[in-house]
């Protein structure tokens, strides 16, 4: 049983978490459109929460590490329990993804999710999903944020929703963090493979 869960569940797991990130696996048709409005309150933002994901009828429930530096960068880090599945740094050129399970990685641009996903995404959409801000999404998508708490002179979700036909996210926010972020770390180990298109 434990073999089975490393070697065939945790690859699937780690291929739908990457929604957390993108919503890209579990919403192929989502198209994002440049941000409504671009002004942000803050210069970064750290937060942590818990996911609860829902898609081809299982249920996948992960931790994440969110830090964004605004305009700048943006990473995240997914672990399932004490198990780290994975890490992305994403600024507004670059994507990097290091898969800590099948030991590779993807090191290059948005090109990744037009191969993988047939999507056109960038960086700042990305960002305003993951702070509360307006963006234009597909007709079949429905996108919400739930509960606000006020964080010194801030306010911030409490919940984020996304949900479409078999696939839905919930991304509940755990403590909140702005203008003060963490040194984040996306190294290559030597030992992983490259993923190339």
């Amino acid at each position: 049983m434990y073999n089975l869960f490393f070697k065939t569940l945790i690859p699937r797991i780690v291929r739908n978490l990457l929604f957390v990130f993108s919503f890209s696996v579990l919403f192929p048709s989502f198209l994002f459109a440049q941000t409504t409005d671009s002004t942000y309150p803050y210069n970064s933002i750290h937060y942590k929460g818990s996911a609860k994901i829902m898609a081809e009828g299982q249920t996948y429930n992960c931790q994440f590490n969110l830090v964004n530096e605004i305009d700048s960068l943006l990473y995240i880090q997914l672990n399932i329990g004490a198990i780290e599945v994975g890490r992305a740094l994403t600024t507004p050129d670059k994507f990097l993804f290091i898969n800590k399970l099948q030991q590779n990685y993807y090191d290059g641009d948005y090109s990744f999710f037009l191969h993988l996903f047939g999507l056109d995404i960038d960086f700042y959409a990305i960002q305003a999903i993951f702070n509360g801000f307006p963006v234009e999404v597909s007709e079949d998508i429905a996108l919400s944020y739930q509960g606000t708490t006020g964080y010194d002179e801030y306010s911030f979700f409490d919940v984020l929703l996304c949900e479409t036909e078999g696939y839905s996210l919930r991304l509940e926010v755990k403590k909140v963090t702005f203008n003060e972020v963490p040194k984040v770390n996306a190294t290559i180990p030597k030992n992983y493979s490259a993923i190339n298109f």
